[in-house]
């Protein structure tokens, strides 16, 4: 998919959502498209890419999940988020940010992040 037709469906995704009545899905649909936003941040509008396969640094998925780098980290060698480690810093993939995003969202008391298999 270019990215250009990608952000265009990101854009009628939080459009669709602003028109929801509950503020969870408005709030919810708003991170994701902020962390797809950031993911493709830079990247050409021709460019070809795989929105499964979209990848951060440690420092932009700070920035999606409004933590600091180092409380990202500390998830990453706790073995709480999956990330792969590149030269001095860590690829995390986007698609395994949602249950850290999804975890806002959660009545109090069901917040806790469980490791993926």
């Amino acid at each position: 998919m270019k990215v250009a037709d990608l952000r265009e469906h990101l854009a009628a995704a939080l459009a669709g959502a602003l028109r929801r009545p509950e503020a969870e899905a408005v709030a919810l649909t708003a991170d994701r498209v902020k962390a797809m936003g950031v993911a493709l941040a830079g990247l050409d509008a021709d460019a070809e890419v795989d929105p499964e396969a979209l990848w951060v640094a440690t420092r932009s998925a700070a920035v999606i999940l409004g933590f600091h780098q180092e409380h990202v980290r500390r998830l990453i060698r706790g073995g709480r988020l999956p990330a792969q480690r590149v030269g001095g810093d860590y690829r995390i993939e986007v698609a395994d940010l949602w249950p850290l995003l999804e975890a806002r969202y959660r009545p109090p008391g069901r917040r806790r992040i469980r490791p993926r298999s």
